[in-house]
């Protein structure tokens, strides 16, 4: 599964970028090709659409990424869906926990607190951009081109005056709720994470990485709260959901394997038959012989 954060970071060829104290500033046209493709990304990011559409997917919601919007994207796993003949040209901010924590701490007397709602956040939380935001991202442009690269003392002042200017408004008010957790170390729960994410066909260490742990101490902690190891819970939660959509979708086995996380149709239906007894296209017509008698 590509892994955004690196790919743009490795390969800087591929986008427009500037790096300050952890923080990666990039402005790209997005390459897909496929109507589908699944993404993961290890730290938390803000988007903002420049130009063209994409919609993302995850847990069942989707949201439209058009013109003008900007979201907050929780680190993790999503798919995007390229409608026909759109393209995508964005500005995106990878942000560490350690820079939104400081930021937060620094500034909470200055930020609009009376009001702040519980921090139940979806993974994509849509960001209401006044006329200052909006003048921010414009203004970011030519940063992109500059030679030399501007200091880095002040790309930061310029990625505090983002996230404080989007903070300000009160109908970012979730955003803050869900910032403010963050500075207090309330992290997802294990179970958080892995319901968000075992449809994706990411590794253990990209797992750990989510949950902030090492892989050794992600697997222990794993043990002690599902009694079972990461892999074989993942294995038997794709193959139930597999199931499920087998049974009240009509969904390709080919699609319930990429939406259920396997590398391929042939993994997915390999591991199907070794775990039901038959193989999903047989499983579908078991089903439907048996809803016809």
């Amino acid at each position: 599964m590509i892994n955004i954060y690196e790919v743009l970071k490795n390969y800087p060829n591929l986008s427009r970028q500037l790096n300050c104290k952890g923080v990666l500033f990039t402005q790209y046209e997005c390459p897909q090709t496929n109507r589908k493709e699944q993404f993961y990304v290890e730290c938390n990011y803000i988007a903002y659409v420049i130009s063209g559409k994409r919609i993302f997917h995850k847990n069942n919601k989707t949201w439209d990424l058009t013109e003008g919007s900007c979201v907050f994207v929780k680190k993790g796993t999503y798919t995007a869906e390229k409608p026909e003949g759109e393209k995508w040209c964005v500005m995106v901010f990878f942000i560490p926990d350690s820079f939104l924590k400081q930021l937060i701490k620094d500034n909470w007397k200055s930020l609009p607190v009376g009001h702040v709602p519980e921090a139940n956040v979806e993974n994509v939380l849509p960001l209401e951009v006044n006329e200052l935001s909006k003048s921010f991202f414009f203004s970011m442009l030519p940063y992109f081109t500059q030679i030399p690269p501007p200091p880095e003392n002040l790309l930061e002042l310029k990625f505090k005056e983002l996230v404080l200017s989007l903070l300000s408004n009160e109908n970012n008010s979730r955003w803050l709720s869900w910032l403010n957790n963050l500075s207090n170390d309330k992290l997802s729960s294990m179970e958080e994470i892995m319901q968000n994410n075992y449809t994706y066909n990411l590794t253990l260490g990209d797992y750990a990485r989510l949950a902030c742990q090492s892989l050794s101490t992600f697997k222990r902690e794993f043990k002690k709260i599902f009694k079972e190891s990461p892999g074989k819970w993942i294995t038997r939660n794709r193959l139930n959901l597999a199931a499920e959509l087998l049974e009240k979708t009509s969904l390709s086995v080919a699609e319930i394997g990429f939406e259920c996380g396997f590398e391929n149709q042939t993994h997915f239906s390999r591991l199907f038959r070794e775990k039901k007894g038959v193989s999903p296209l047989q499983f579908r017509m078991d089903l439907q012989m048996g809803q016809t008698i």
